[in-house]
């Protein structure tokens, strides 16, 4: 899978915080983009990556 903001295929890991395991979400650890993969779709979750 790729980062849907810029691509990154090597730091795509589930989106894991102090506060819990956030089910389906996925996080780009190059730009910080935060995501849903849906079965068609990619939903973003933080339209502001730097």
């Amino acid at each position: 899978m790729n980062c849907p903001i810029c691509n990154n295929s090597t730091g795509i890991e589930i989106d894991m915080h102090s506060d819990g395991y956030a089910r389906d979400i996925m996080e780009c650890t190059n730009c910080n983009a935060l995501w849903i993969a849906d079965t068609e779709d990619i939903v973003l979750l933080n339209k502001h990556v730097a």
